[in-house]
């Protein structure tokens, strides 16, 4: 589906600015294949749910819904916000951060009540509103959806019109290690790796709405959309040679529960980057000492044969 710069949703300049280029990075990259973004809506409040596997998914959802005509909102979590030209450039592209347990700051009294408003507020102006339901890339072993969080389901039945579409996609996983953060050099490029993109309306969503709103039904509406979400996948990477075959886990994968195997390896990333910074600042600190070394050597030797010059 091709642009329409006619769409009633309004397009940051920035975006307008850097999204060619983007949509052209990640076309070189892959062999990108999306499907069923002819059914999403021109204008209207548009709730977008992805899966999520690895730390490209958020230029996945972003081009495939910029190339739709579409510009997105993501719920990006906080801390990103505060690096230096990604935090700005963020915000004036109009993406959301949000405040939840493990983020460093929480600037202007952040919380997660305030990330649901930002979120609704943008709805409201009949945006698009991109959320990975999951938080985090998921910790299956097979990288099929984990347990979603709350927050999705919360933001669903308090706009009842807005659209509710599935973004889900397969292709990514190979070329980043969400756990190592290695890059897979050898893989980038459209003959080595193939990048397919489904979207889909969710059908039933009515069908939680005209209920009390408890925590049970918000886990309830949750699964249901996890749910949608884990047959369209089933779908995309049944055509997959390397996971034809594989099937979800019959229970889903609950960090609560089954634990987060990440948290070892998120332990020792950390423990490597404070080692590198530490060996940056010796060495640092080793230059400026031979740099004033040599200097307190060159500097009167130079005097002395000017002054023996004059």
């Amino acid at each position: 589906m091709s642009k329409d710069r006619t769409a009633s949703r309004p397009e940051p300049i920035l975006m307008r600015v850097i999204g060619p280029p983007i949509v052209a990075a990640v076309h070189a990259i892959q062999d990108v294949r999306v499907h069923g973004d002819s059914r999403l809506p021109q204008s209207g409040p548009l709730i977008v749910l992805c899966n999520h596997t690895c730390h490209l998914d958020g230029f996945t959802a972003a081009v495939a819904l910029y190339q739709a005509g579409i510009p997105p909102r993501f719920a990006i979590k906080a801390d990103v916000f505060d690096i230096p030209v990604v935090g700005p450039a963020l915000r004036t592209l109009g993406q959301v951060p949000i405040y939840r347990p493990g983020v460093v700051t929480t600037p202007n009294g952040g919380s997660a009540s305030s990330s649901i408003a930002n979120l609704s507020q943008a709805l409201d102006h009949g945006d698009c509103v991109v959320i990975f339901p999951e938080s985090t890339f998921t910790r299956d072993p097979e990288k099929w959806p984990m347990k979603a969080k709350t927050g999705a389901a919360r933001l669903i039945l308090e706009h009842p019109e807005a659209k509710v579409f599935t973004l889900v996609h397969w292709g990514n996983e190979g070329l980043i290690d969400p756990w190592t953060h290695k890059v897979h050099w050898q893989r980038f490029g459209r003959r080595t790796t193939r990048l397919t993109v489904g979207f889909d309306e969710v059908k039933g969503i009515e069908n939680f709405r005209d209920r009390e709103v408890t925590h049970n039904l918000l886990v309830e509406l949750s699964e249901y959309l996890m749910g949608a979400i884990t047959s369209e996948l089933l779908e995309i990477r049944a055509k997959d040679p390397q996971s034809r075959g594989k099937v979800p886990r019959a229970v889903r994968w609950n960090i609560d529960k089954d634990g987060d195997p990440f948290a070892a390896h998120d332990a020792r990333n950390k423990a490597r980057t404070l080692q590198r910074a530490e060996r940056r600042k010796k060495v640092r600190k080793y230059g400026g000492t031979m740099a004033v070394l040599a200097a307190s050597l060159v500097l009167p030797q130079a005097a002395r044969r000017r002054h023996k010059k004059q």
